[in-house]
């Protein structure tokens, strides 16, 4: 079922949006301003977004924005909140990766850090 953004997911997609290009930024920060939720899991660690008067072509693969959260989940735990976009560079999903046993309990926001993603390409 589709519902609004929390103010926390707002708040973390403008931090990612800070830290790119200028068109970038407008772009995703447009798609924010359009966006309505879909929380995939009962814990909601992977949540698709549905944009206004887009419609996303047939799935072809996605991509992540060169940031990366990391936050404390409630108990401490270490969590990834990855952003990602769709091959047109729009607004797609935002996952959230427990490296602990167990589903997400309810990130602490207040221990967000913004860091850039490692390059997989090592050289």
């Amino acid at each position: 079922m589709l519902r609004e953004l929390t103010e926390n997911e707002k708040t973390f997609i403008k931090l990612i949006a800070a830290r790119l290009s200028p068109t970038e930024s407008m772009e995703l920060l447009s798609d924010l301003a359009n966006a309505h939720a879909e929380p995939q899991l009962e814990d909601e660690s992977l949540i698709l977004f549905h944009i206004d008067g887009y419609e996303r072509p047939p799935y072809i693969g996605q991509h992540t924005f060169p940031f990366e959260g990391r936050l404390a989940d409630a108990d401490g735990e270490p969590v990834c909140v990855l952003l990602f976009a769709d091959p047109a560079n729009r607004l797609v999903e935002l996952e959230f990766i427990r490296w602990a046993d167990g589903e997400l309990q309810g990130p602490n926001w207040t221990t967000l850090q913004i860091v850039e993603k490692p390059s997989p390409v090592n050289g």
